[in-house]
C-alpha cells in the first residue's frame, strides 16, 4: 500500500474545510415571510442568496429595511432591482402600464395585471451606489415606491444589500 505524502494528506483535510468555509461566507439562506413577491416567490419559501455579487436590473435581493417598508424593526426584505446606479425608472407608459427604465419600457412578465408598473406614478433618478426595488406583486408591496419624496427617492444603499437571490423552493 503507498503512503500519502505529509502536504498530500494536509492539502486533503485542508482544500475541503476552505471550500467549506468559503460557501459558508459567500452564500446564506433566508424565508420570504409574505406575498409581495408573488407570483415568483410566496410566504414561506426558503432563498438561497449570494453575498458577493453586485444586484443587477432584474435581480431578485434581500436587503435591511431602512425606511421602515414593513412596520417591522429590523426587518430584511426581499423585492426585484428594477433600477441601478444612473437608471431613470418612470411609472408609466401610456397604455401598457409598463415602467419604463431609461426611456425603454420593461417587459415584466412576472408583475402580471393590466398595470405591470403599478398604480404610483414616479419619476426617479437611481442615486450612486444604491438600487431601486419593487415587489413583484405591484398591488401587495411596500418598496422604493414608498419613499420617492423622501431624500433618497426610495433608493437602497448597497451596503443595505444583504445579498442576490440565486436560488429557492417552496416553504
Amino acid at each position: 500500500m503507498r503512503r500519502m505524502s505529509a502536504a498530500r494528506l494536509v492539502l486533503a483535510v485542508v482544500a475541503p474545510v476552505v471550500a467549506a468555509a468559503l460557501t459558508v461566507a459567500a452564500l446564506g439562506t433566508a424565508t420570504v415571510r409574505n406575498e409581495s413577491m408573488s407570483p415568483t416567490l410566496h410566504g414561506g419559501d426558503v432563498v438561497v442568496f449570494d453575498r458577493w455579487s453586485t444586484p443587477q436590473r432584474g435581480d431578485i435581493v434581500l436587503f435591511a429595511d431602512r425606511e421602515g417598508w414593513s412596520g417591522h424593526e429590523d426587518a430584511v426584505l426581499v423585492k426585484r432591482v428594477v433600477g441601478v446606479a444612473g437608471d431613470v425608472v418612470v411609472c408609466c407608459e401610456a397604455g401598457t402600464g409598463r415602467l419604463l427604465v431609461n426611456g425603454d419600457p420593461v417587459d415584466e412578465a412576472y408583475a402580471g395585471g393590466t398595470r405591470p408598473g403599478g398604480d404610483i406614478p414616479f419619476r426617479v433618478e437611481v442615486p450612486d451606489e444604491t438600487v431601486w426595488v419593487m415587489g413583484d406583486n405591484r398591488a401587495e408591496s411596500a418598496d422604493s415606491r414608498l419613499s420617492v419624496s423622501h431624500p433618497g427617492r426610495g433608493a437602497v444603499a448597497r451596503a443595505d444589500v444583504r445579498g442576490t437571490v440565486r436560488a429557492w423552493w417552496g416553504g
